[in-house]
């Protein structure tokens, strides 16, 4: 009898201790400044984080994200205040912990220096969520490579009992099992959490809050990863629209104004010659109408598969699967940018079938 492959890596728990409640606000910033050179991260911001918060800090690279987490951390110089609350303890995962590391210590040492109660079982079970077991216990740190250094230093983070943790990239050395576990950790954890991660999976399964630095300040949504993406959605199609909308309006407005202020005596004679020119007129806008509607149809289209694609993103299975994922990513960058080159399309078109109903009527 042949037995049903086992998985070589059980199912277990990841869990973290919190040993004393904080206050209702474990940090505020006030008017927090920081620039290197010309380049300005933020200017004057502020914001809080209150007790229960599982902040996610998002956006495009180099726009200041991990130096917002260090100077909360307080490991990045800025101007302004940083004031903690009251019985805050903190952790702070990132790379640069990796130098603090005991480089004589065996992986079971390194977590013993963080003075647990756990015992070497308990602590040999953390060390296989994070890909380590059998003789990988007994090595010593420093022939580890970095990102094996990386996922000891983010073992030592769960196990520090602190009521506030600080994570930077902490998915970025670990596989989609071990990424999972830290998920149902950081879901079950009763203290507050800020991150930073490029994983979306990861960000959309853990935050209830979501920063955003926009224009130099931070921005704040108190809701999930996904709620935020349907809400910025409907900010564009609404600005989008007022755009629009506000265009016609113009264009339609200019266009009354200039028939008004005409002079009688100035109208020409209807010729024939005019007649011919009205009819090229009207064919031309007839076809751009049929552009404009053409465009509108593939514009719902492709916003409809883009959303196809966003919502396969959010999938786990998505990214146990390598090339599932690459080819999902490739699909939604081709959808964004064809739905921003048809957008930019439907405007000129737009402005064309404006320019060439004033002309004809």
């Amino acid at each position: 009898m042949i037995e049903a492959p086992t998985n070589d890596r059980p199912n277990i728990r990841i869990n973290f201790s919190v040993d004393k409640m904080p206050g209702k606000v474990l940090c505020e910033l006030k008017h927090i400044s920081k620039h290197y050179g010309a380049n300005k991260i933020v200017t004057n911001a502020s914001a809080e984080i209150e007790r229960g918060d599982k902040i996610a800090l998002i956006g495009a690279n180099g726009k200041g994200k991990s130096t917002l987490l260090r100077i909360i951390a307080g490991v990045e110089s800025y101007e302004g205040e940083r004031k903690w609350g009251h019985n805050v303890d903190e952790s702070f995962y990132a790379q640069h912990q990796l130098e603090s590391l005991g480089l004589n210590h065996t992986l079971l040492d390194e977590l013993k220096t963080c003075g647990t109660q756990k015992t070497d079982q308990e602590l040999r079970t953390l060390l296989g969520c994070f890909l380590f077991g059998g003789d990988d216990i007994d090595k010593k740190i420093k022939v580890l490579s970095g990102g094996e250094k990386a996922r000891i230093a983010l073992a030592k983070t769960i196990i520090s009992k602190a009521n506030f943790l600080m994570l930077d990239e902490p998915t970025n050395h670990l596989d989609m099992h071990s990424v999972e576990l830290l998920i149902e950790a950081l879901n079950k954890y009763q203290g507050s959490i800020i991150l930073v991660s490029h994983d979306r999976f990861f960000v959309s399964q853990t935050a209830n809050k979501i920063w955003e630095i926009v224009d130099e300040e931070i921005k704040e949504f108190k809701g999930t990863y996904t709620e935020y993406l349907e809400w910025k959605e409907r900010m564009a199609k609404r600005e989008a629209d007022s755009k629009a909308s506000s265009a016609a309006g113009e264009k339609k407005a200019e266009v009354k104004k200039v028939a008004e202020e005409k002079p009688v005596a100035q109208q020409p004679v209807v010729t024939e010659q005019k007649q011919v020119i009205n009819k090229e007129l009207k064919k031309e806008l007839q076809k751009q109408q049929r552009m404009l509607q053409q465009l509108e149809e593939k514009i719902n289209a492709t916003t409809i598969e883009k959303n196809k694609m966003e919502a396969q993103l959010s999938d786990p299975s998505t990214y146990s699967d390598k090339d599932k994922f690459k080819q999902t990513e490739t699909s939604y960058q081709r959808l964004s940018k064809e739905l921003a080159q048809f957008n930019a399309e439907y405007e000129a078109a737009f402005e064309k079938v404006m320019e060439l109903e004033s002309k004809a009527g």
